[in-house]
């Protein structure tokens, strides 16, 4: 028996690495995946490659920040679907620009905490009563390890809206509870993706980030989708609450 077989589950921002890793390995391991992205072509694709493991999936266009859309889309699932079982809210946005709050744009924080937090309500707030609906399940929230720690470059805004993240998971976890619905976070520390290598300017920089990861690599989208898929499983069926830390090390290590 798989981890997630038979669950329904939607998967957000699944058009970008980490997503579209998730999307895999929920399908791999039995669930049918609604494919939810802001960009028609990126959720496409992640359908495609889910179809081509022998998978169901369901791309789904919809901006979690506007709430008539996400409305929508959930509906499109339940449909489609007839219910959810698993949550996955990994839409986000982490960009370049985020600087300390001492030169802070304010529209950008808007735009991140749009985006990181309200997107993240937003979603919960219209899949949730179909997973109690559907007898109970699974949440799972994206938290940030920079939401645990400071950072002599500072990314405020999103720090801190990835705190705020965490902070919801637990207040979701002890009102769903009793509902048969856990909820938890996961917070990764630095996952190379191409949007992540662009923040090391040149291989110096790169190589003392990687000196800190006790592990002595960088994260792979591979191991946030296997954090959120056990999240999202029976073998996770007493933990709620939490945020998990997934960063080879890195916030125990001080130097």
């Amino acid at each position: 028996m798989s981890l997630l077989t038979d669950r329904r589950a939607i998967v957000t921002g699944a058009g970008g690495a980490l997503g579209r890793a998730s999307s895999l390995r929920f399908a791999r391991e039995g669930a049918r995946v609604a494919v939810l992205d802001l960009c028609d072509d990126a959720a496409h694709e992640t359908v495609d490659l889910v179809r081509g493991q022998g998978g169901e999936a369901l791309a789904v266009v919809a901006d979690v920040r506007d709430e008539t859309q996400v409305r929508a889309a959930v509906e499109a699932v339940v449909r489609a679907f007839g219910g959810i079982d698993v949550l996955f809210n990994n839409a986000g946005v982490m960009p370049h620009q985020d600087v300390s709050f001492l030169d802070a744009d304010l529209e950008l924080w808007r735009t991140i905490s749009d985006i990181n937090l309200h997107g993240t309500m937003l979603c919960s707030k219209h899949a949730v009563p179909h997973i109690v609906a559907a007898g109970g399940g699974a949440v799972v929230n994206m938290s940030s390890f920079l939401a645990e720690l400071g950072c002599r470059i500072p990314q405020d805004a999103y720090a801190a809206s990835k705190g705020a993240v965490r902070a919801l998971t637990r207040s979701m976890a002890v009102q769903l509870g009793p509902q048969g619905v856990r909820v938890n976070a996961l917070a990764p520390g630095p996952v190379l993706t191409a949007h992540v290598e662009a923040f090391f300017p040149d291989p110096q920089a790169r190589q003392l980030r990687l000196d800190r990861v006790p592990l002595g690599r960088f994260g792979r989208p591979e191991d946030a989708a296997g954090l959120a898929c056990f999240l999202a499983s029976d073998d996770a069926s007493w933990i709620t609450g939490q945020t998990v830390v997934l960063d080879g090390g890195i916030s125990s290590n001080y130097l």
